[in-house]
C-alpha cells in the first residue's frame, strides 16, 4: 500500500473515534505538566499505532500520549510521528478546532529525522491535508500553495504560546507583542498542527510558536515546506529546519524572514 493512502485511510478511522466522542462527557485527566488528556486522545491514538504496527512492524514510533520515544537512532530507519488529537483543550470545551496529525520520517545519519510523508485531518469539516517529501502538498486532492507575500501589516498570522512558568511564558508573550505592534491581524486557536496546514492552505500567511514538541510540527512542517513556504526554527534558515530544535516559523518566505528577525 502506498504511504500516502495508508496515513489517508488512518487519518479517516481516527477521526471517526474523535468525530463519535466530541461533545458526548468526556472523561478528562490531566498529565504532569498540567496538559489534558481525553479518553479520545488516547482511543485515536490505539487506532494510529495498531495500524502502524501491523503494517510496518520494523518502523519505530514516537507518539504523544503513549510517551514513545526512540534512543537509537540507526540511519535509514523509519519512524512514525503521531499526534492522536491536537487541540486537546479545545476538545475537551467543545471548539470545534482540532486535527490528527501522522507522519512518516527516516532517520538521517546524524539521528536527525528528515519527514517524508504526512498528513492532517480536520474532523470537523472533514478535510484532509496531506504531502509526501518533492511531490507537493494537497487538501482533498486539491494543490496546496501558501498565501503570496505581502506587507506585514496585511498579513493574517496565527501563533501559540503554552501555560508554563512565568520565566519561560514572559519570553513568548514579548516575542507576540513585537510581532503584534507590526501585524494586528493575530490569531491563537491551541492547535499547532491545524494551524500549519492552514497556512500551507493560504490562509493564514505565517505561523510561529515555541515549545512544540515534534508531533506538534512534524506533518504540518512539511505540508508548508511542499506548499512552496519556508520553515525554520527560530535561530537558523529553512534549507537547516529541524523538526526538534528550538522554536518554528512557517509561511511565505517574505514572512517568515519578517517575523524571525522580530523574534
Amino acid at each position: 500500500m502506498q504511504i500516502s493512502v495508508f496515513i489517508e485511510e488512518t487519518l479517516d478511522l481516527c477521526a471517526q473515534e474523535l468525530i463519535s466522542r466530541f461533545r458526548s462527557g468526556l472523561e478528562v485527566s490531566f498529565k504532569a505538566d498540567a496538559s489534558l488528556v481525553t479518553e479520545a486522545d488516547l482511543a485515536s491514538e490505539k487506532v494510529a499505532l495498531g495500524r502502524i504496527k501491523q503494517a510496518f512492524p520494523d518502523d519505530v514510533i514516537l507518539s504523544e500520549e503513549t510517551h514513545t520515544s526512540v534512543a537509537r537512532r540507526p540511519e535509514g530507519v523509519h519512524v512514525w510521528i503521531v499526534d492522536p488529537l491536537d487541540g486537546t483543550t479545545n476538545f475537551a470545551n467543545g471548539y470545534p478546532y482540532f486535527c490528527v496529525s501522522i507522519a512518516r520520517g527516516v532517520f538521517r545519519a546524524d539521528g536527525s529525522i528528515q519527514v517524508v510523508a504526512g498528513g492532517i485531518i480536520d474532523p470537523i469539516r472533514n478535510k484532509k491535508y496531506t504531502a509526501e517529501f518533492g511531490r507537493g502538498a494537497f487538501t482533498n486532492g486539491v494543490p496546496l500553495r501558501v498565501r503570496p507575500d505581502r506587507a506585514m501589516a496585511k498579513t493574517f498570522l496565527v501563533t501559540g504560546f503554552y501555560f508554563t512558568a512565568p520565566e519561560k511564558l514572559l519570553p513568548e508573550v514579548e516575542r507576540f507583542t513585537r510581532v503584534a505592534r507590526v501585524c494586528p491581524a493575530i490569531r491563537r486557536d491551541g492547535a499547532a498542527a491545524l494551524d500549519l496546514a492552514l497556512v500551507a492552505e493560504g490562509i493564514f500567511d505565517a505561523f510561529w510558536e515555541n515549545g512544540l514538541q515534534v508531533w506538534d510540527v512534524a506533518a504540518g512542517s512539511l505540508l508548508v515546506s511542499e506548499a512552496n513556504g519556508a520553515v525554520q526554527n527560530y535561530s537558523g534558515n529553512p534549507e537547516s529546519y529541524d523538526i526538534e530544535a528550538t522554536g518554528i516559523v512557517a509561511g511565505n518566505p517574505a514572512t517568515v524572514a519578517a517575523i524571525a528577525a522580530l523574534l
